[in-house]
């Protein structure tokens, strides 16, 4: 069995491995996705090591793609005179860590759209 030290290394290197093929992705931004994806996996407790793989990645790369739209939700957060100084690696790694969460609700809510529509009405079935 691998440790999960050695595991985490691996996917650390994997993920600055990232930032040489491709050098105009910030560093800050891929560290923030690779965080997010550890954070989301080791959430995560009863599914399989398969599964904890696949939502890793699908993670990490949506924590790349939406990192600068969810920086654009969280500014007006903070106080004005930080605002220019929030590093994009925070919009990476919020939506590395909620996005696949968000999109799994969103499969459990589709499974039975009527439960989906009755939490719009705010009506218990």
């Amino acid at each position: 069995m691998i440790e999960p030290t050695t595991t985490t290394f691996t996917a650390i290197i994997s993920a600055f491995s990232i930032s040489i093929i491709y050098p105009n992705i910030e560093n800050g931004m891929i560290l923030g996705a690779l965080c997010g994806s550890i954070l989301l996996v080791i959430s995560e407790e009863h599914i399989s090591v398969f599964r904890r793989i696949i939502l890793f990645f699908i993670s990490f790369s949506i924590g790349m793609l939406l990192a600068e739209m969810t920086l654009n939700l969280l500014i007006p957060l903070f106080p004005s005179n930080i605002q220019p100084k929030v590093p994009l690696g925070l919009g990476a790694l919020v939506a590395s860590a909620v996005s696949v969460k968000l999109l799994l609700w969103l499969i459990k809510k589709f499974d039975d759209p009527s439960d989906l529509f009755n939490s719009f009405r705010r009506k218990k079935p």
